[in-house]
């Protein structure tokens, strides 16, 4: 099961030095703006955030959505990436 939030978190506080379950899946930028795609191990599965750093914004975080199965992870993941190539993102 996916679930999606399209609302702003608020700022966490840092994990522990070296208990951070975050891992870096997927980086991309177009013009000035960078965006990175963590997924974080959570109980009972994982969530997607997505660290946007751009020029004139400064750096955003956004919880994109949450899995609970590593199947539909990897689909979501792949159809994440041909859909920002095909909007003129580069990986990075």
């Amino acid at each position: 099961m996916m679930t999606f939030n399209g609302e702003p978190d608020e700022p966490e506080e840092p994990d522990e030095p070296g208990t951070s379950t975050d891992h870096e899946v997927l980086r991309c930028s177009r013009g000035g703006e960078t965006r990175t795609y963590n997924l974080r191990v959570v109980p009972g599965g994982a969530e997607l955030w997505r660290i946007t750093e751009s020029d004139d914004r400064g750096t955003s975080s956004i919880k994109e959505c949450e899995f609970t199965s590593s199947e539909e992870t990897s689909k979501f993941l792949e159809e994440l990436r041909r859909a920002l190539v095909a909007g003129g993102w580069r990986q990075a």
